[in-house]
């Protein structure tokens, strides 16, 4: 080897030496930078054939990261992200409910409430009782009252929050876009670029807390980000989130969605599948599931407390077409009070051994019809419109154009309807006929009372009308004591000159004693087997539902934290720098440098030694 190749082949040495020992001090002062990864800097040997002589070229500066556990860590820091922003408004709601047996729960003052009309009944007359009565009915309606209303100011607070975190998505996007242009700079220039690549994935790693995202790297090495369903995020430039939110979004309104906005101005709404994780994710998925979930809960409790006090029931009698023997069979009905909107009729009948069920709905829009199956709980009946006012003859048409062939039915000028079948075998059977109908004004002319009414317009009485969206919707909000009662609470016993515990003990039974079939949209019950049981058991349940959201939520948190802890720590332990095996690397370079140094100072002699012999 020539002294020439020999000082090349050491210059190239200490060249390499020097930039690790660069590369290896800054890997010990960052050692406890969060996000800083090791990095290690290679040579790679050079053999001239020419002159047979060899040196080693310094290569740029690498990191040393495992993108399959990178990968597997922001995964699991979108769904972590998504369980603990989703708990966050679960532990409100569960703290709103509280327990079934907190004094404030509604579960208990409703108790207070039937206890009251326990006490009524004893003594109809005692004004106090009659007080304390109408006292635990208003506090009652007033716990749903505030309950629903904080269950919609959380609706609101989830819609400003997906604001706030579409504006970080879209500044996150905008860094990533910055980043990428300076690392495609100082790649041109051949200057490392380690530092800006380990600044990149943390804004990625923010913004998969944030939803989540599909990250590819090309060929390239340019960045690549879409949702689960295609939708371009970042390709060389920032897509833009557009999102506005509802400030009075309220009971039944739909907030707006998230769209991107592509460079070509093309807009795309993010679909549910988009935000399955993230905190976005979360947030979408309280405001438009799990809180109207919650608000419908309350409103099915407000709507069947106040109908199962004021609904009176008409039960069919036999009924036949007058033959000797009778060629038709059935039951007839009252229906001179269907007067409101909600009111109901209801038909059972039989057909070959086979149950089956009918139920009218009157409403006063001819718009709404045909009516959803969904108009009431039962899931096994058939539902059908009936509009008023209506006459006798148009009541009947209405009936019978819903029937069809194999029933005669027939409304007499007071009302009174009448369905027959054919008695010979193998036809249909009415087995069961009756309507429903709301009472509207507190005068005694049955036990029944509107005692709970609709705030709206100074007090109207709750029916569930179907109209303007429907009276339930946000019942929860509106429902309040008859003014008329709190004006003279006596009226829960009757009229003055004839009070009783008639009244009194009718309502208690209609809380705590009668049954009813809930709605499965309030989260209760499913679609095929909806919840069965007293006002008094649904009020528990909607305390017991709530603690099983939270219990699930918590568990869910919990999870999802202790997986990301473990997908955390392997993704740090693959990069993090070793504190003590770089000091023994810079003992070791330290050494190689003073070797490649000394081989300098011998070349250096050697040529002396030549330039000295004359």
């Amino acid at each position: 080897m020539t002294l020439g190749a020999a000082l090349n082949a050491a210059m190239s040495g200490l060249s390499l030496t020097k930039a690790q020992l660069a590369v290896t001090s800054k890997n010990v002062a960052n050692a406890n930078v969060e996000g800083y990864t090791l990095k290690t800097i290679v040579g790679t040997e050079v053999h001239n054939t020419s002159t047979s002589s060899s040196s080693v070229l310094t290569n740029q500066v690498k990191r040393q990261v495992n993108t399959e556990l990178q990968s597997a860590y922001w995964e699991s820091l979108s769904d972590s992200a998504y369980s603990t922003q989703y708990n966050e408004y679960i532990k409100q709601l569960d703290q709103m409910f509280g327990k079934v047996g907190d004094p404030n729960s509604i579960p208990s003052l409703m108790n207070n409430f039937t206890n009251a009309l326990t006490s009524l009944a004893t003594d109809p007359s005692s004004q106090s009782a009659q007080e304390v009565a109408v006292n635990a009915a208003e506090e009652l309606s007033r716990s749903i009252n505030r309950s629903a209303e904080q269950v919609q100011e959380m609706r609101r607070d989830t819609d400003a929050a997906i604001a706030d975190d579409v504006d970080q998505v879209n500044a996150i996007l905008k860094e990533i876009e910055s980043l990428e242009d300076n690392i495609i700079v100082e790649r041109s220039a051949g200057r490392e670029t380690a530092h800006l690549q380990d600044q990149m994935d943390r804004q990625l790693e923010a913004l998969t807390e944030k939803m989540d995202v599909e990250i590819d790297q090309g060929n390239d090495g340019l960045l690549r980000i879409s949702t689960q369903s295609g939708i371009t995020l970042y390709n060389d430039r920032a897509s833009e989130l557009q999102f506005t939110p509802k400030p009075t979004l309220g009971v039944g309104v739909e907030g707006n969605p998230i769209e991107v906005k592509s460079r070509s101005g093309a807009v795309m709404e993010l679909s549910s599948h988009d935000l399955k994780s993230g905190s976005m994710g979360a947030l979408v998925e309280l405001r438009d599931n799990t809180l109207p979930e919650t608000q419908a809960r309350l409103d099915e409790l407000a709507s069947q407390m106040a109908l199962s006090l004021s609904q009176q029931t008409s039960e069919g009698v036999a009924a036949d077409d007058g033959g000797a023997p009778p060629a038709a069979t059935g039951l007839s009905v009252d229906t001179s009070n269907l007067n409101s909107s909600g009111d109901t009729i209801e038909l059972e009948f039989n057909v070959n051994g086979e149950s089956r069920k009918v139920t009218f709905v009157a409403v006063t829009d001819p718009s709404l019809l045909p009516l959803s199956p969904d108009v009431t709980a039962d899931s096994n009946d058939i539902v059908h419109g009936l509009v008023i006012p209506a006459t006798s003859a148009s009541l009947q048409s209405q009936i019978s154009s819903a029937l069809g062939g194999g029933f005669d039915v027939s409304v007499d000028a007071s009302g009174e309807l009448k369905v027959l079948a054919p008695t010979s075998p193998g036809t249909i059977e009415v087995t069961g006929l009756a309507a429903k109908n709301t009472r509207t004004v507190t005068a005694a002319d049955g036990s029944e009372i509107p005692l709970f009414v609709d705030s709206n317009d100074g007090g109207v009485p709750y029916t569930g009308a179907l109209e303007d969206g429907g009276q339930k919707t946000g019942f929860a909000q509106r429902i309040t004591v008859n003014k008329a009662v709190l004006d003279d609470p006596g009226l829960l016993a009757g009229e003055t000159d004839k009070q009783s515990s008639e009244r009194a003990n009718l309502l208690k039974d209609r809380l705590t004693e009668t049954e009813y079939t809930f709605s499965p949209s309030s989260g209760v019950g499913a679609k095929n087997a909806p919840y069965v049981g007293t006002i008094s058991d649904f009020g528990i349940e909607t305390v017991v539902k709530q603690s099983q959201i939270a219990s699930a939520a918590t568990s869910a948190e919990s999870n999802s934290k202790a997986v990301t802890s473990i997908a955390k720590n392997a993704y740090e332990n693959s990069y993090k720098v070793d504190v003590d095996e770089e000091l023994v690397k810079l003992t070791e370079l330290q050494n190689a440098y003073a070797a490649n140094a000394r081989v300098l100072s011998a070349i250096d002699e050697l040529y002396d030694t030549l330039f000295s012999i004359r």
